[in-house]
């Protein structure tokens, strides 16, 4: 076991980071097949998806879409100044935005790094000027807008 931020955490295994892996690249992989290919039984498969849930490493199975064809084809990043002690409270309300994809807070150029999706850049317009920079304690934003997208997927972690 390793400790991370107060927290003890599960070194993983072979056998683990094979599960992952695998689950990661099609989540409908069927158990029996995973147990087949690590020659294990498929009671240890489910039974190690289930500890690997359960301890918050797999955190929910889901289905990969394309934003483009489901019509959010302008992606872009946008660097938010948020005015002091409000960090938190701004993260938070950013998060429920469903446009917002992802709240990192940073300290580089500006406080929080989010990333958003939408139809094309006037909505991206939109979704700034009317939800997000109307969010108390956001006091300003700079918006980079994606031209091209050659991977976005969650970081492996160093797994398989």
């Amino acid at each position: 076991m390793k400790v991370y931020e107060g927290k003890a955490i599960k070194i993983l295994d072979e056998i683990d980071r094979i599960i992952i892996h695998t689950l990661r690249q099609d989540c409908l992989t069927p158990f029996v097949k995973i147990a087949k290919k690590l020659g294990v039984t498929e009671g240890t498969i489910r039974h190690r998806v289930k500890r690997l849930s359960q301890d918050g490493i797999i955190k929910r199975f889901t289905v990969a879409t394309d934003p483009t064809l489901l019509g959010f084809g302008a992606l872009a990043f946008v660097v938010v100044s948020i005015s002091p002690g409000l960090v938190h409270q701004v993260a938070q309300e950013l998060a429920k935005l469903p446009t917002v994809l992802e709240v990192h807070e940073v300290h580089t150029y500006g406080d929080l790094l989010i990333k958003i999706r939408a139809s094309d850049l006037s909505e991206t317009a939109r979704i700034l000027s009317d939800q997000i920079k109307t969010i108390q304690g956001v006091m300003g934003s700079q918006v980079i807008p994606v031209l091209n997208v050659w991977k976005d997927e969650i970081a492996s972690q160093g797994l398989p």
